[in-house]
């Protein structure tokens, strides 16, 4: 089956801050709990699916790059997942996302 890369950035970028999103909800119950364990395995399936997509990606992308460009776009994501359930985000950490969008732009063109 032939996957376009950039649906593979997709689909590595979403596994990863899925993964990140279920590693938070964990976080609120007793280690080796039901819940606690429900959490933690779910959230390795999506960061091994990640990391498979990921291993794809590296063949169509410059490293370099895609990496950085990856990284700051799950932060942006996670960021707003976190705006969502009522975290705050301050005035340097909303400069810092911005100048990283920033590098997104610089770094893929």
């Amino acid at each position: 089956m032939k996957v376009l890369p950039l649906a593979l950035v997709a689909l590595g970028v979403l596994c990863t801050v899925v993964a990140q999103i279920l590693l938070k909800k964990a976080s609120v119950f007793d280690i080796k709990s039901t819940s606690w364990v429900f959490f933690m395995g779910a959230a390795a399936m999506f960061y091994v699916t990640s990391f498979i997509a990921y291993s794809r990606i590296l063949k169509y992308y410059p490293l370099n790059r895609i990496y950085a460009a990856m990284t700051i776009v799950q932060l942006v994501l996670i960021m707003c997942y976190g705006l969502w359930i009522g975290e705050v985000l301050g005035t340097r950490q909303a400069a810092g996302v911005v100048l990283g969008l920033i590098s997104v732009y610089l770094i893929l063109s």
